[in-house]
């Protein structure tokens, strides 16, 4: 049995959840029966970050959920047709506390249950939180059988990806206790327990494996974050741009984060391995490092803290008129840094640390002086969602965002050309984290 882990509070382990089909969400009814006792088409599903173990749904027909528990376990789901070789990629969503098991070919499970029931750990930790979509693609070369259904070579998992990261890679998987000698069989899902949701699935025959050697033969130069570490280098982000004086801070929590020094701008973060400086670092090397782990990116940088006549004016483009200077960083006893830099002739500090439980971060911002007209900027996504009690769900079940410390101010939450965005007024301290 192949696991995902994720630790949370209740150190509760996280492996996959579901798959089916070789078609688009819209035909669904081509990839399983018609009716499935305790499934449900909805057009979204939502999980409180104050009540983890609830998967609220909404109604549409984009994703398949199996939302509660109270009529007891639901049917396994199976697919209509049978697959042989077979790449899968589809989205899942987990509440706290869910159990589901994936079965390739009928007989090989990815489960979700406790590490002790895990026959081959993931190469990273990048499985996030409950409540937040990921990604799984996996290539599955399904067993080889003689003419007399004797297994002459065995099932492998070849490779499997979570939220982009490479977990799994050509793995034999042992015979199931008995063995079927089908050269085709479906796919199934059974859950255990809990809330769990599925979109955007598909299966297709396995494609011919990709050439490796990205660096001309040339061994990769990764730095890891055994203890709190930090690098400086190039960051391209996505969209085309390049961050040239960008700051990477480790931490052996497993997450990480890359900070701005030009804009104070938090800009992205990530949970697994730390930096792959192979670019930067091999023949002449151009600079950059590129993270290991599944990032989480929080759009182009932008300042935190800017000034607004009104509530409706657009958020600072750029830092021209700001008077933003950069002030360095001072590093504490733990080699963790606080980042200076003056803006609008204010003094800032700001703090980003590792949750205890490496759950994400907690940011504090902190503003010297007179803050009237000055608001900190928290979050911009296509949408946000106020949960109540300052806690915020970004993006499409992305990350989320809590509010710890805001002064006398209120987030309030506002609509922009491309999107929303989350603001406060700026205080003396303004502190959150980010749940991801």
């Amino acid at each position: 049995m192949i696991l995902l882990k994720y630790a949370s509070k209740s150190a509760v382990f996280f492996v996959l959840t579901t798959v089916l089909g070789s078609f688009a969400v819209d035909a669904q009814a081509q990839v399983f029966p018609t009716s499935v006792k305790g499934w449900e088409s909805v057009g979204k599903v939502t999980v409180p970050l104050s009540k983890q173990r609830a998967l609220v749904t909404a109604p549409g027909d984009a994703i398949l959920a199996h939302a509660s528990d109270r009529r007891g376990r639901p049917d396994d789901l199976v697919s209509t047709a049978a697959y042989g070789d077979i790449e899968l990629a589809f989205d899942y969503l987990l509440a706290d506390g869910a159990e589901a098991t994936l079965y390739l070919h009928d007989a090989y499970p990815i489960a979700l249950a406790d590490a002790k029931a895990g026959v081959y750990p993931p190469r990273q930790q990048v499985v996030r939180a409950p409540g937040i979509w990921q990604q799984l693609r996996i290539r599955f070369r399904a067993p080889r059988f003689d003419s007399q259904g004797h297994n002459i070579a065995p099932a492998r998992l070849l490779r499997a990806e979570l939220n982009g990261v490479v977990i799994h890679e050509d793995v034999q998987l042992p015979a199931p206790g008995a063995s079927s000698g089908r050269a085709e069989a479906p796919l199934r899902l059974a859950v255990s327990r809990g809330g769990v949701a599925i979109k955007n699935f598909t299966a297709d025959s396995l494609p011919e494996a990709n050439p490796s050697g990205e660096w001309g033969g040339a061994d990769p130069i990764l730095v890891t974050a055994q203890v709190n570490t930090m690098l400086r280098s190039f960051m391209d982000v996505p969209g085309g741009s390049r961050v040239v004086h960008a700051i990477s801070v480790g931490h052996p929590e497993q997450v990480h984060y890359t900070y701005d020094l030009d804009k104070g701008s938090l800009f992205q973060v990530w949970r697994g391995g730390f930096l792959d400086a192979t670019p930067m670092w091999n023949s002449r090397g151009n600079g950059t490092s590129r993270v290991l782990g599944s990032p989480l990116y929080f759009g182009v940088p932008a300042l935190t803290v800017g000034r607004l006549a009104t509530t409706g004016e657009p958020w600072p483009a750029d830092t021209t008129g700001t008077g933003y200077k950069p002030k360095g960083y001072a590093v504490d006893a733990a080699d963790l840094p606080t980042f200076r830099y003056q803006v609008y002739g204010r003094q800032v500090e700001d703090a980003i640390r590792p949750l205890a439980k490496g759950d994400g971060f907690t940011r504090t911002v902190a503003v010297a002086g007179d803050t009237d007209g000055l608001y900190v900027r928290l979050a911009a996504a296509p949408a946000i969602t106020d949960q109540g009690k300052g806690v915020f769900l970004i993006g499409d079940n992305a990350w989320y965002l809590r509010v710890e410390e805001a002064g006398k101010g209120k987030p309030f939450i506002r609509s922009q050309q491309d999107g929303q965005e989350l603001l406060v007024p700026a205080s003396a301290v303004i502190r959150y984290s980010i749940i991801f």
